[in-house]
């Protein structure tokens, strides 16, 4: 395996498929299947993904060992915490699958384009689902085009389940089971094995890259995401007081929660930078308000592996010594059963920073006999305390793979539905007087009431932040207990649902708005606490930019909004982003339906037309598009920005006529 295949995978890629967006780091770019390398692709298929989406942590799964997206340009999410934030944590995990064949040692990795995809990415929910969301790929290394020439097949195929959940106590992990079966090799070169071949000292490796973390405004190699990195797995604590950001805090943790099986990644402080906020400290990334913009701890754990495999050795990398070769993997990361502590900078006293890899490796497995598997169970986490980060992240972290442990150890007989209530289902209804909406009404339905566990609703409200994640205030919280003065909440029109009015708004800005249920706090089958539904649950998680119903007689009140336009940070995109890709937005309100609007410059220059009901707003999870309005990005038909100066504008309506105005732009 001879770091040869990116030349070779690059020419035949380029040849075959197209060429390729290169990124800053030749290890870090995207790749496509090639079809036509003049080997026999056999059963190979294409590349194809799906998401897990309902949970705090929004992540890609591929049908090529990849986890996670790292992309360099529009990626998608990627160990995004939380969930629609954009806000990613993870650019790259894989597997390494090694053995030696003849006594000499060989190594599959997934980051080396070693394994091909045999199936696409299948997701399943509902009866039958292990989980809330299930998903089933398949691949193997029996041919891998994209790997060149040096690659040397184990024979082995790996079939891979993820497990997902919305329910708070499961939200910040994903589970992924990998069956690692030796299916012989390809004699004929047709693609499919033929010839059984057994394998002596079989190991499974995780190789972990964080990049804690990429706010969508940061650039693929930032200061603030990947040049910061710490990764560490150990059975000792020790390492937390090597940092002066969690030293002698009283954090709890004892030999009994120390596990060799996770790895567990953060961002540290970066010496040669300062943070957002000026401060020379910049642990966990603060932003410019002071408020922590990557709190969380990320972590992968293996939970299980059948038949038993030892973690044998943890080591590190970063990304100027990554190993070259089969035989670096085993002389560097493999042969050397030690577990690796943080290097330390001899004269600072402090670890030095770095864009670590973390390389957590289990084994040896004696044989695994043709026909034979072996079964991984692991868990991708993010432990996360929002205000204090640190090593109360870190806490957090080891909370949530206790539950996870505990969900594989019992067989994914938790029934989630048997702790908490379903998430309620939210609708947003604007509060019209006089044909003006005056506010939001906040609708629930009252499914959660009957469940045996249930406590009470939260009312949340919540605007984008800086860093693209939600800041979300609490609107109003409703508790069912004996003679409580906060029970019940407001009625519905139909005293079928629950409801909240919010007056609080301005019209045309973005607000989003969920409802938790919650239950008493919960002691068995282990210390569950208080189970509250997930706030971006879909069923709850909704948006809205407010705005008056459609102009049914005239166009007497249609306003430019905000005129003057000054660029207000309250209506633009403060994060633009690959993600997030708009920058501004000016709305023409009080519009009818079937309205549309040119814009001339003084002198009659044509320079853009937009239409009701479509919005500008694009990477989003949801539509805030209003019929009432027309929104226009501020680009010209030329598609460059509108200078600074006076427009005119024309609103043309089939039904209601026309009307003629004028607004600024000022820069």
């Amino acid at each position: 395996m001879q770091r040869i295949y990116r030349i070779a995978a690059l020419m035949l890629t380029i040849l075959f498929t197209g060429a390729l967006a290169w990124g800053a780091d030749a290890d870090k770019e995207p790749i496509s299947l090639a079809k036509k390398t003049g080997l026999a692709v056999g059963p190979i298929v294409p590349n194809n993904y799906k998401w897990h989406k309902i949970g705090n942590i929004w992540n890609r799964v591929t049908n090529f060992s990849y986890m996670g997206d790292d992309a360099y340009q529009n990626r998608t999410p990627s160990g995004d915490y939380p969930g629609g934030s954009g806000n990613s944590y993870l650019y790259r995990g894989t597997i390494w699958v090694s053995a030696f064949v003849d006594g000499i040692f060989h190594s599959t990795q997934g980051d080396d384009h070693e394994f091909s995809p045999l199936d696409s990415v299948y997701v399943y929910t509902g009866p039958g689902a292990r989980s809330e969301e299930d998903t089933y790929t398949k691949y193997y290394d029996v041919q891998a085009p994209l790997a060149g020439a040096s690659h040397f097949p184990l024979g082995l195929e790996v079939t891979e389940r993820t497990y997902a959940w919305s329910a708070s106590y499961a939200a910040d992990f994903i589970i992924y089971q990998y069956s690692i079966k030796n299916v012989g090799i390809d004699t004929d070169n047709d693609g499919y094995p033929d010839t059984p071949r057994g394998l002596k000292d079989f190991y499974f490796t995780i190789r972990f890259d964080a990049d804690v973390s990429k706010l969508p405004q940061w650039g693929a190699e930032d200061k603030f995401s990947n040049q910061d990195d710490h990764a560490i797995a150990n059975s000792q604590w020790n390492w937390v007081e090597y940092f002066p950001q969690m030293k002698n805090r009283n954090h709890g943790l004892t030999a009994a929660d120390a596990d060799s099986h996770l790895i567990i990644m953060f961002d540290g402080d970066n010496p040669n930078y300062p943070a957002d906020n000026g401060q020379p400290d910049d642990f966990g990334n603060p932003g410019a308000d002071g408020k922590l913009q990557t709190p969380g701890f990320i972590g992968i754990k293996v939970l299980k592996t059948e038949p038993y495999l030892k973690p044998s050795s943890f080591h590190v990398c970063h990304i100027y010594n990554d190993p070259a070769n089969d035989a670096e993997t085993w002389t560097r990361m493999i042969s050397q059963p030690v577990f690796e502590d943080l290097l330390v900078n001899p004269t600072t006293k402090l670890p030095f920073p770095h864009d670590y890899r973390g390389i957590l490796t289990f084994g040896p497995l004696d044989t695994l006999a043709p026909g034979d598997s072996v079964i991984v169970t692991t868990a991708l986490g993010i432990g996360c305390d929002f205000d204090s980060g640190g090593v109360w992240s870190l806490v957090k972290l080891v909370k949530i793979m206790d539950v996870a442990q505990f969900i594989v150890d019992n067989n994914y007989s938790l029934d989630p539905t048997v702790l908490a209530p379903a998430a309620p289902q939210v609708e947003l209804v604007p509060n019209v007087v006089n044909n003006i909406t005056t506010g939001v009404n906040i609708r629930w339905d009252k499914s959660a009431d009957t469940h045996p566990n249930f406590q009470g609703y939260r009312v949340f409200k919540g605007r984008k932040t800086g860093s693209g994640s939600i800041q979300w205030d609490t609107l109003a919280t409703y508790i069912d207990t004996v003679n409580s003065a906060a029970w019940p909440p407001p009625n519905g029109p139909d005293n079928s649902t629950y409801q909240f009015l919010d007056m609080d708004i301005i019209k045309g800005l973005v607000y989003y708005y969920s409802v938790q249920a919650f239950t008493k706090k919960i002691t068995e089958p282990i210390p569950f606490g208080v189970v509250t539904t997930n706030i971006m649950d879909a069923r709850s998680f909704k948006a809205i930019a407010p705005s008056n119903p459609v102009a049914i007689s005239s166009l007497a009140n249609v306003k430019v909004v905000p005129n003057p336009y000054i660029g207000s940070v309250a209506w633009n995109n403060r994060t633009p982003s690959d993600v997030f890709a708009w920058k501004h937005r000016l709305q023409f309100t009080n519009l009818p339906a079937d309205a549309k609007v040119k814009i001339f410059t003084l002198d009659g220059d044509f320079v853009a037309e937009i239409e009701a009901n479509k919005t500008v707003i694009v990477g989003e999870e949801v539509n805030t598009a209003s019929p009432s309005v027309a929104e226009w990005d501020l680009m010209t038909r030329n598609n460059q920005e509108a200078a600074p100066g006076i427009y005119m504008f024309v609103v043309q309506s089939p039904t209601l006529g026309e009307k003629v105005g004028k607004f600024v732009i000022v820069r």
